[in-house]
């Protein structure tokens, strides 16, 4: 993947006409003029440094920066998601840009395990269960798209909530930051214990501010197995055989 020139990256930033949702680096010293700081991300996750021979899972990778940071590192398959096309958040422009191997999913996280029948070292779920009508379907979907490690950000409810029962908060309508595409916001206590009825350990998980936290980054490993929700409950007929 090649890094465009300063000039390069100052042009394409000018004629740019698209949402900029993440900061990142077009070239050394050019930034993007996103709201989301992808470095503080990258550390907060502790996401690899050395992906060669990985394959990455960007799910609403937006504007692409995750997905071509994966790449920059070595990743050998990167497949980015989002329910907008293409051109929406640029991604188009800036693997062109890039000249990215990086290939573009047009999907709901909902059907994203038919569209990808593959599973992948990585996956990247940063800024979407919280989107989620279904966020423990969302998770189930994750899930079987993942073979080791899962990045999982998100908003919580403990600041507003002053709460570390596993409980979640249903936003109807624009009741979370006046977005009607937010749905559901788990307190952490209850977004440990999703994601390991979905199959998950939880590793480690970071909230954002630490003392009362309105963002959560979770970081995940799968579980061999069934995952512990089908042990436990009738979500699957009895003679079905759950896949691992």
């Amino acid at each position: 993947m090649r890094v465009p020139s300063d000039e390069e990256a100052r042009k394409f930033l000018a004629n740019a006409s698209f949402l900029w949702h993440q900061q990142f680096e077009l070239a050394p010293g050019v930034s993007t003029p996103g709201v989301n700081p992808i470095a503080t991300l990258l550390e907060m996750s502790g996401f690899p440094d050395d992906l060669r021979g990985k394959s990455v899972l960007d799910i609403g990778t937006t504007n692409g920066a995750v997905a071509f940071e994966a790449e920059r590192r070595g990743a050998e398959r990167v497949v980015a998601v989002d329910i907008y096309d293409p051109d929406h958040f640029g991604f188009a422009a800036l693997r062109d840009l890039f000249e990215s191997g990086a290939e573009f999913v047009n999907c709901s996280v909902y059907e994203l395990h038919d569209v990808v029948d593959e599973t992948f070292d990585v996956v990247v779920f940063w800024g979407v269960l919280y989107h989620l009508r279904h966020p423990l379907l969302g998770l189930d979907v994750v899930r079987r798209l993942a073979r080791d490690l899962v990045l999982l950000e998100t908003a919580v409810s403990d600041a507003r909530d002053g709460s570390t029962e596993p409980t979640a908060r249903f936003h109807r309508l624009d009741d979370l930051g006046g977005d009607g595409s937010n749905w559901w916001t788990p307190t952490t206590t209850a977004l440990d214990a999703w994601c390991r009825s979905a199959g998950f350990t939880v590793e480690s998980r970071q909230g954002t501010p630490e003392d009362a936290p309105s963002r959560c980054m979770a970081r995940l490993r799968v579980v061999p197995g069934p995952p512990e929700y089908l042990r436990v409950s009738y979500e699957q007929p009895p003679d079905s055989n759950p896949g691992s």
